[in-house]
């Protein structure tokens, strides 16, 4: 898996904002397997390095293990993974989720709910290293201090 971010925020470079974007798991998901949506979010990653939550990397193998990937599957996977940056969970980082979670149970937003663990960590990621989230996922919208890609109207 790609490390320039699992040992936490120390190894970031001074020009990570400029290279580097959160992708989400549908997003991820869409972009690896050439789904129909990948010639929309493709643009956003032109010239960039996807960033992947650790929560995202569960969430897509949950689904790997679901759909009974086979050998060259879970290969393909594999390798997409390690194409991209893996942020570990660090103490810095659950704080974020931890604030953030506890802020949009406040607001009545979904990212608090249990359901939406996941999607929060992937929030907190972008939100901690003021990364845009690549997304289709509805449920990151109307969250303050997140840039949502594509731009929502």
């Amino acid at each position: 898996m790609g490390d320039e971010l699992s040992a936490g925020v120390s190894e970031l470079s001074d020009d990570f904002e400029q290279r580097f974007l959160v992708v989400d798991s549908d997003a991820f998901v869409h972009l690896s397997r050439g789904r129909a949506r990948a010639a929309v979010l493709a643009p956003y990653i032109k010239g960039q390095r996807m960033v992947l939550s650790f929560a995202t990397v569960a969430e897509v193998r949950r689904g790997a293990y679901r759909l009974g990937y086979n050998d060259d599957s879970w290969r393909r996977l594999e390798a997409d993974i390690a194409a991209a940056v893996v942020v570990a969970p660090t103490n810095a980082l659950s704080h974020e989720w931890a604030r953030l979670t506890n802020e949009a149970r406040g607001m009545g937003h979904s990212l608090g709910q249990g359901s939406q663990a996941h999607d929060a960590w992937v929030a907190a990621t972008g939100r901690y290293h003021g990364l845009p989230i690549l997304t289709d996922d509805s449920d990151f919208e109307g969250f303050p201090g997140l840039v949502l890609l594509p731009p929502r109207t």
